[in-house]
Formats: C-alpha cells, sequence, structure tokens
C-alpha cells in the first residue's frame, strides 16, 4: 500500500512535530505541577532558558528526516560526510538536507513560525498550523514523499525529540513497559501518545480532531481516527518500537 503525501505538508509536519515533543520534554523534565506545564509564563520562560539549546537539537533530530525525504536512504550518510569535508556548517547542512532552496525557504518559515509561538509563550494549535503551513508555489511542480516513509520519518522526530528536550536537564531517557501501545514506549506515555496523535492529525488529515474526549476514549480508537487505516496505524506502532529501540541503545 504505496500513497503520497505532499512533500510541504510532511516538512511542515515534521518541523511543527519537533518544536512541540522537544518544548514537552523540556518542559516535563522541570515542572512538577500539571497545570503549570503549559501557561505561557512556564513555556516562555523554560524555552527562554534553553534558546541556545534548540538549534542544535533541531539539528540532531531534522537531519536525517529532511534527507531522507529527498535522497535515498544509503546516499544521505555520504552527503553528511561530502558536506563536513567542504566545511558546511549546521545550517548548510540542513540545507543540503532539504534538497532544494524553495523546500529549504519554507523549512525555515516553519522554524520561525513555531518557535516564535514558544516564546511567546503559546504552541501553534492543530487547526492553526493546517491553515497556515508554507504551501508549494503556483510555478512549482508536485512533489510528494510515500506515506508510509512520511509516518515513519514523523514518528522518528517525536520520540527523538522529546527525549532530547527531556535530557536537557539530565532527565535521559527512562522507559516503562507497562505503558503500551505496540509494545514498549516511553516514560511519561500519556505526552508521547498526545504528541503522536497531534503528529499524526497534522500529516495524514487536513482538517484537526477534536480530541476533547481524549482520556475517556479508547487510545486504540483514537489512534486509528487520525491514522486513518489499520495500515498506517500498524506503520505508525512499528516505528515506535523500532525508534525505542534505537533510543534504548544511545
Amino acid at each position: 500500500m504505496i500513497e503520497k503525501i505532499d512533500k510541504y505538508k510532511v516538512q511542515a509536519a515534521l518541523v511543527r512535530s519537533f518544536f512541540d515533543a522537544f518544548s514537552h520534554g523540556v518542559i516535563e523534565s522541570q515542572v512538577e505541577d500539571r497545570k503549570e506545564k503549559t501557561t505561557p509564563q512556564s513555556v516562555k520562560k523554560l524555552m527562554l532558558e534553553h534558546y541556545e539549546h534548540i538549534a542544535p537539537a533541531f539539528f540532531d533530530t531534522m537531519f536525517f528526516p529532511l534527507a531522507a525525504m529527498n535522497y535515498k536512504y544509503e546516499d544521505i550518510a555520504a552527503l553528511a560526510r561530502e558536506a563536513q569535508q567542504r566545511g558546511d556548517d549546521m545550517m548548510a547542512l540542513v540545507r543540503t538536507a532539504c534538497g532544494d532552496e524553495a523546500y529549504y525557504n519554507a523549512m525555515v518559515e516553519e522554524y520561525k513560525r513555531n518557535f516564535s509561538m514558544l516564546l511567546a509563550g503559546k504552541y501553534l494549535s492543530n487547526a492553526d498550523h493546517l491553515e497556515g503551513y508554507v504551501r508549494k508555489a503556483k510555478e512549482e511542480t508536485e512533489a510528494s514523499v510515500d506515506s508510509d516513509r512520511a509516518i515513519e520519518l514523523t514518528v522518528r522526530v517525536v520520540m527523538f525529540a522529546y527525549v532530547r528536550g527531556l535530557r536537557q536537564t539530565g532527565e535521559g531517557a527512562r522507559f516503562d513497559r507497562s505503558v503500551h501501545l505496540g509494545q514498549v514506549h516511553p516514560l511519561r506515555g500519556a505526552t508521547l501518545f498526545r504528541l503522536m496523535l497531534d503528529a499524526m492529525n497534522i500529516l495524514l488529515l487536513d482538517k484537526a480532531v477534536d480530541f476533547a474526549d481524549a482520556e475517556a476514549a479508547d487510545l486504540a480508537s483514537l489512534f486509528l481516527k487520525v491514522c486513518q487505516t489499520q495500515h498506517n496505524f500498524t506503520v505508525m506502532t512499528n516505528e515506535m518500537d523500532r525508534t525505542y529501540s534505537e533510543l534504548m541503545k544511545e
């Protein structure tokens, strides 16, 4: 089953998912009071405190997913080596990963949009994201990413960004095998699952899903709602388990 998702939509979902997951990782590791975790004051304060950490974390998390949208997996390592041999800095490497100036510019716009919201103490809602992300210019040729690959890359971004956010204060990647969707997932499963629901929503749908009854609903049913098909749901859970195993080795 191979379907396609517009490349701008995938790239925007990856960038938004990074900022969402990384910031929640930072907040989860530093704010004990549940009611204070997402107040504008807490979000703004912690993002300002970790201002200088965000760009390196973004590069570490996003280089491979961005490159994987534009190059074959087997070519990415050589691409990185060649860029490093040229002495490319972090942003030049990201520009190379984007594969095209238009996609790079769109990525920068999404970066600024998400970061500026967090610095103002706010989160970009799914609805606002879907309404405002950078789209293809009229003169551009259509380009897309296989849906399986898009799902896998988005899962990777969410999980790596979340753990890197937790590690900003030495929290590390602690894991709890009692929280199941597939097989095993990180501690604070509720936060991770909420992040993943939002990520699949903006990746696979064109309209924000109402999660108002999320706590009372069956989690698998919620994921099927945003994943749309059993196939997509399986791709997501398999990649969550695979990424979990990779994180455990770090």
